[in-house]
């Protein structure tokens, strides 16, 4: 089996963007989500994705898929072989990887 050393690094598994329906009271209202998992990889230089605190729909290959509604990015990764979860809101700076973002994949 071959092995390449960027495997070890940040790779995007998943990446969303837009409103999240969490609340079950409002089941009837749909998710209103683009998958930016390949527009959000190609940004990724040296093992690490940094972003501002800017709208996230500016950003490459990205769209407003819910204009004037409150949006989140959330993104699934794996760094050096471990899994990591983010939701981070539009606005909010994101720096991945980060400690706090792994999840405990045990149990």
């Amino acid at each position: 089996m071959v092995r390449y050393h960027w495997v070890q690094g940040l790779i995007i598994l998943n990446a969303w963007y837009g409103k999240f329906v969490t609340d079950n009271s409002r089941k009837h209202e749909r998710a209103k989500v683009i998958d930016v998992t390949v527009p959000l990889q190609c940004l990724v230089k040296d093992s690490k994705l940094i972003l501002t605190e800017a709208s996230k729909s500016g950003l490459p290959g990205f769209y407003d898929p819910c204009v004037g509604e409150e949006k989140s990015l959330k993104v699934l990764y794996q760094f050096r072989g471990v899994m990591h979860q983010v939701l981070s809101g539009d606005t909010e700076p994101l720096r991945i990887p980060k400690q706090s973002h792994r999840i405990d994949t045990d149990t």
